[in-house]
């Protein structure tokens, strides 16, 4: 799977249900070329300027459960 299939999907817990964000961006690992962390963010939308990011916070791969077409849905086990 390629990272740009990843891009701007809502990233759903799946324990409480709730919105994180969108995928912004990822962190690889070099050694293995695989996708080791998903910047999450939350963009921040006003009528009079561009959407913004509200803050960013960082998943690891092996949190995420399942990708649909749309949705990613996470169980965060572990702390930013």
């Amino acid at each position: 799977m390629r990272f740009s299939s990843l891009q701007k999907k809502e990233v759903i817990e799946l324990k409480k249900g709730s919105f994180l964000g969108f995928v912004q961006d990822a962190t690889i690992d070099i050694e293995s070329g695989k996708i080791a962390k998903l910047h999450i963010g939350e963009i921040q939308r006003s009528f009079f300027s561009d959407a913004k990011s509200k803050g960013v916070q960082k998943v690891g791969y092996e949190d995420v459960m399942t990708i649909g077409k749309d949705i990613i849905l996470v169980q965060k086990t572990h702390p930013n």
